[in-house]
């Protein structure tokens, strides 16, 4: 499950995304042409192919927040939609606060004499679990799936603390480019197997 929302100075929108996103470095020009979430999301934000943004006026919002389930299909999902700006649009990636992700827990620990504790990352729960050992007897533990997991209530709390939930993509050097391009692009693919081999258990 995924969607983005897009922030302008007096709007909102919404726009669900129907499974992963075409990986564009990889495309044919006619398949990007073609493809109906692309096409969108550019008119959806006002895009032009081959026009260089350095910042966000000309666009129709000027904040685009990425919601995918919190699992390794909702991170590709994230990291699809981070190539496609990189592709096209590598300086709107260095513009503070254009690429955000709205985060949900993973986990949620409810104690039974009131309030709760939520993980975003199964460490920080693995962590927490083995810091109160013995004594998780009094707490109910509840696991999400993915977005849809979430209960109305719960969604509707998460957007009345917007930001604690909001986290900004920060690029920092040029090497963030060049680990985007090792992660979707097939001429990469030899350098991707051999740095996926530093994270094999």
């Amino acid at each position: 499950m995924a969607g983005l929302s897009v922030v302008g100075r007096d709007r909102y929108g919404v726009f669900p995304l129907r499974g992963k996103l075409l990986n564009v470095r990889e495309a044919t020009h006619t398949q990007i042409l073609e493809n109906k979430e692309i096409q969108s999301i550019k008119q959806i934000l006002g895009l032009q192919l081959n026009k260089d943004y350095d910042n966000v006026k000309s666009l129709r919002y000027g904040h685009l927040m990425i919601m995918t389930d919190q699992d390794h299909d909702g991170s590709h999902i994230k990291g699809l939609l981070i190539n496609f700006i990189h592709s096209f649009w590598p300086y709107l990636l260095k513009v503070p606060s254009f690429l955000l992700e709205f985060i949900t827990p993973i986990v949620k620990a409810t104690s039974n004499r009131g309030g709760d504790i939520c993980f975003y990352t199964m460490p920080e729960y693995e962590a927490w679990k083995e810091s109160v050992k013995g004594n998780a007897k009094g707490w109910t533990i509840k696991y999400y799936k993915g977005l849809g997991t979430n209960t109305s209530q719960e969604g509707k709390k998460y957007f009345q603390d917007l930001e604690k939930h909001k986290k900004d993509f920060i690029w920092v050097d040029d090497q963030d480019g060049e680990a985007i391009e090792l992660a979707f692009s097939k001429k990469k693919i030899e350098a991707r197997k051999n740095w996926l081999r530093q994270f094999e258990v």
